[in-house]
């Protein structure tokens, strides 16, 4: 079928580079074109780190198991259970830690001048961790499963509107059949279409058991899982290179200041770094690494809501809000945000935009010209005051974020009311009516899938698993900047459409950007988190890339 204007498509997670921006070129012209170089397989006993051979070593990580319910690739919604599968199940393409599209469970393929098929090499002798050999039938299996009616996949949206079939040419070839040329599709391969064993899966592809415990191809196993820990062993019989480190726990500490007593205490090895607070740590001989993150945190609208349907209304709150106090206490190391587009995007990025500075004045002029009046403090209209209601997470970040929104607000006399919500209750929420929230959005490493996701029209939900538009935004200028998009292979023409679509979102005012947060780690000494070479987290995001943590000795 056609891609209709009311489709989704969703890459997953995260982030980008200037780099990769290149890299769309290159695909452009060998992936389209001709046919990509296989990667070569790890050798078991290669050097990992250190001068070690092989994996060795254990790290605790602190991570909030709230968000790790199900580690599932189709299923999960954050990033930290989207990082976490990405050891666990692969796909047919993989990413670099510097962002690069690579081959993954597919050694090399080939695609028709026409663009519309494309033929994988899948590697051989590739087993899954319960000894099962890798096939094609898994291929086609999570393709189908992916685009079928009972989809909860990110990907239904894509698989059914541009794959038109599926097919096994033999157990170690697949081809993939395309309805029209559609530029992304090895990105999707490698974030959102992550291969399931179809052995395991065929009689029920959401299976429970499968998403606390999962079983994957990839370079770590789930071994062991209990409601405040998760174990992930090193495979031993990985087809690529192998792990750094044998044994990574992650260990329920959702909290700022626990996570910091215990590393402290030497319980834990590696926590999220805050500058504000931790600073002194460093001194001590902790180790801190920083990543470019692709990412947008703001106040999400909810359009739905009556009162929020005032563009001017949605403008006061932009121009009261202080953005810079936020960005200040608590996103060191970040930037101001003023698109959804982050920097990291490179020429993805709209940087011509008007620069958003807090002005209270300005923000009660829009609330006056809608026809809202002071009474008192609190503005107000036909015998209603301008009353919200602001859906914060339980972690002390996004409680913090909402005590320095209410308090801004108020001063251009909107009150704003509290509400905290669990963050493992996040999808549901978003999912209905909630008026006003922050929530930090990872793009994707395609900036045009990542504007598709949140702004394109779409009557799915967050909960169904097809779309992030959470705010009930529908633009028929956006969706037909979307389809041209798609159309091209073109990056500069791809690039001046991420513009104009970041332009129309700028006006219209569904979310209101504050920060590109920076991804930031600490560790104890003798821990390494160098995941690029170069001593950075890799651009993908935290914890996508565990596999190059090394202990050393010491």
């Amino acid at each position: 079928m056609r891609k209709q204007s009311n489709t989704v498509d969703i890459a997953g997670y995260h982030f980008n580079r200037r780099e990769f921006l290149a890299g769309i070129a290159a695909i452009s012209a060998v992936g389209f074109a001709g046919s990509a170089a296989a990667a070569p397989a790890g050798k078991s006993g290669a050097l990992s780190a250190a001068g070690q051979e092989g994996p060795s070593g254990q790290i605790i990580l602190a991570r909030t198991m709230s968000e790790l319910t199900t580690l599932h690739p189709q299923l999960g919604r954050f990033t930290s259970a989207l990082a976490v599968a990405y050891h666990v199940n692969e796909g047919l393409t993989k990413f670099s830690p510097t962002f690069e599209l690579v081959p993954g469970l597919a050694s090399d393929w080939t695609v028709s001048d026409d663009q519309l098929t494309f033929t994988f090499n899948l590697r051989q002798g590739v087993t899954w961790h319960d000894g099962t050999p890798f096939t094609s039938a898994d291929v086609v299996f999570t393709i189908e499963t992916a685009g079928g009616e009972a989809s909860q996949s990110p990907a239904q949206a894509t698989v059914r509107s541009f794959i038109s079939s599926v097919e096994a040419a033999d157990d170690n070839s697949v081809v993939i059949t395309l309805t029209e040329p559609y530029s992304p599709l090895l990105t999707v391969l490698a974030e959102q279409l992550t291969i399931l064993p179809a052995h395991l899966l065929s009689e029920n592809p959401y299976d429970e058991a499968f998403g606390a415990m999962p079983v994957g191809t990839g370079p770590y196993k789930v071994t062991e899982r209990e409601t405040s820990f998760i174990t992930l062993e090193a495979n031993a019989d990985y087809w690529g290179d192998k792990a750094f480190t044998q044994t990574i726990i992650l260990r329920d500490s959702p909290e700022a200041a626990a996570q910091q007593a215990g590393l402290i205490a030497g319980e834990i090895d590696v926590i999220p770094y805050n500058p504000n607070t931790m600073a002194g740590l460093e001194a001590q001989g902790y180790a801190v690494y920083v990543g470019l993150a692709g990412s947008v945190h703001g106040i999400n609208i909810d359009l739905m809501t009556p009162l929020l349907q005032d563009l001017n209304v949605r403008k006061a709150l932009q121009l009261s809000l202080d953005r810079e106090r936020i960005v200040s206490i608590l996103y060191a190391g970040g930037q101001m945000a003023n698109t959804c587009v982050s920097p990291a995007y490179g020429p993805y990025h709209n940087d011509q935009l008007p620069q958003v500075t807090r002005d209270v004045d300005a923000a009660k002029a829009a609330l006056e010209a809608s026809g809202w009046a002071l009474n008192g403090d609190i503005y107000e209209k036909d015998g209603q005051p301008l009353k919200l209601k602001y859906q914060a997470w339980a972690a002390q970040q996004w409680q913090d974020i909402a005590a320095i929104a209410q308090a801004s607000w108020r001063e251009a006399g909107i009150d704003v009311e509290i509400v905290t919500v669990e963050l493992a209750n996040l999808a549901e929420t978003m999912s209905g009516r909630y008026e006003l929230t922050t929530v930090g959005w990872p793009l994707t490493s395609d900036a045009i899938v990542g504007l598709t996701q949140l702004f394109q029209t779409t009557e799915l939900t967050m909960a169904d698993g097809g779309t992030r538009n959470v705010f009930h935004y529908s633009s028929e200028v956006v969706d037909g900047l979307l389809d041209e998009a798609y159309a091209t292979t073109d990056p500069d023409a791809r690039a001046a459409i991420s513009h104009r679509i970041q332009e129309e979102v700028y006006n219209d005012l569904p979310l209101i950007p504050f920060a590109h947060p920076a991804y930031q780690m600490i560790a104890q000494p003798n821990i390494t988190l160098d995941e690029t070479g170069g001593g950075a987290l890799s651009s993908v995001g935290p914890g996508f890339f565990m596999n190059r943590w090394a202990v050393t000795e010491g």
